[in-house]
């Protein structure tokens, strides 16, 4: 299914998905940005939020960047974050969030949700089965 969904991905779709892991993430190294890509890729499968990653992440106060005009000041980790987003567009990588469909750097859990695992200064969430 990821390589499917890596074809049905167009450029503007991977363009937004790196830029959210590049400012999101790029303190927190690789692991990291994987960390913030499988949130969104997350969402985009869950109803309750948009179908396209681009979506996702323009969602009013979801990511803290977002509309607040921030230029990408270091390219190398740009394109790293780039070269991740295909990565697991072509399923090279397994989502160690478990399902998460949130994190966050106050390391307090989303009303209904658990933590999955802690990177650096992110927390990262999954719904708890009901």
């Amino acid at each position: 299914t990821a390589t499917l969904q890596a074809k049905g991905m167009n450029d503007t779709q991977i363009q937004c998905i790196a830029q959210n892991a590049y400012h999101e993430a790029r303190s927190e190294g690789e692991k990291g940005m994987l960390g913030t890509i499988f949130v969104v890729l997350n969402r985009t499968k869950d109803s309750r939020f948009p179908a396209t990653p681009c979506k996702v992440i323009a969602q009013k106060n979801q990511f803290v960047w977002y509309g607040r005009g921030k230029t990408i000041k270091e390219p190398e980790m740009y394109n790293k974050a780039k070269e991740l987003v295909y990565e697991v567009l072509e399923g090279k990588h397994k989502d160690f969030t478990r399902g998460s469909l949130y994190f966050n750097a106050h390391h307090k859990a989303p009303k209904g949700t658990m933590c999955t695992i802690r990177i650096g200064n992110h927390s990262f969430y999954r719904e708890v089965k009901k």
